[in-house]
């Protein structure tokens, strides 16, 4: 019994020592858990800091590319020619009075910046009635969009090219209704219209604008206040939105 007994103690003493050494395990697993949480979220902020400067960086490409595009024929000299001299040829890189004279290069124009741009669309049907202030009139029936600008699902023309556009546009309303709208770009008001039925069986509101814009402007229009009774949109009379490219 005493031999059972000596043997029970010392593998109750292994057991005790490995026990020991899974806890000490296990601590340094955590341990390690822990520092990985920490630098995956560490990652992830790099990853996030990243994806927000490859969109800045975007922006600021596209922006620059509209400089570049509407700064194209400018050129640049050295203090030669603010001293009066000029080189003889300025499509060429020339060497004159021991200076070189570069002109800047010009970007070539795309297909968009050069096809013509327009677009005609109406309402299908009546709005609902009481629309609310800034709500955007969406014209779902497109009958011409010439450079693909004009997107009926939200109703907004997005330019396709920089430019001096025209834009005009239609409100129909009915009796005992009125309603005001405005023509809007990125944001900036250039444009309204007021309609009034209620001293007649219809009335139509109509409005135009020239705007120089830029390429991904946005142009759109919407409710300059809370409407009464419905946008009327039918064959007796359309709700429209239109626009082209003049130069």
């Amino acid at each position: 019994m005493e031999r059972k007994l000596n043997q029970y103690m010392e593998e109750h003493g292994r057991l005790q020592q490995q026990n020991q050494e899974l806890q000490r395990w296990v601590s340094k697993t955590e341990k390690k858990n822990g520092e990985l949480t920490i630098k995956i979220s560490s990652l992830e902020e790099k990853v996030k800091e990243i994806q927000q400067s490859n969109d800045k960086c975007q922006i600021d490409i596209k922006q620059l590319s509209t400089i570049i595009e509407d700064n194209s024929d400018s050129f640049i000299f050295n203090n030669d020619q603010m001293n009066g001299s000029t080189p003889s040829n300025s499509n060429e890189v020339k060497s004159f009075s021991s200076h070189t004279y570069i002109r800047k290069r010009i970007v070539p124009a795309t297909v968009a910046s050069t096809e013509q741009v327009a677009f005609y669309a109406y309402m299908s049907t009546n709005t609902q009635a009481n629309l609310r202030q800034h709500h955007t009139l969406i014209y779902d029936v497109v009958k011409i969009n010439k450079g693909q600008g004009y997107h009926q699902d939200d109703g907004i023309f997005t330019v396709p090219s920089s430019g001096v556009y025209v834009f005009a546009w239609t409100v129909a309303i009915q009796t005992h209704g009125w309603a005001s709208v405005e023509i809007v770009v990125n944001g900036v008001v250039f444009g309204s219209t007021f309609a009034d039925g209620t001293l007649s069986d219809w009335e139509h509101g109509s409005g135009i604008v020239v705007v120089e814009t830029h390429t991904g402007d946005h142009v759109y229009v919407r409710m300059q206040e809370n409407g009464n009774g419905v946008v009327n949109s039918n064959a007796r009379g359309r709700t429209s939105f239109s626009g082209w490219k003049l130069f």
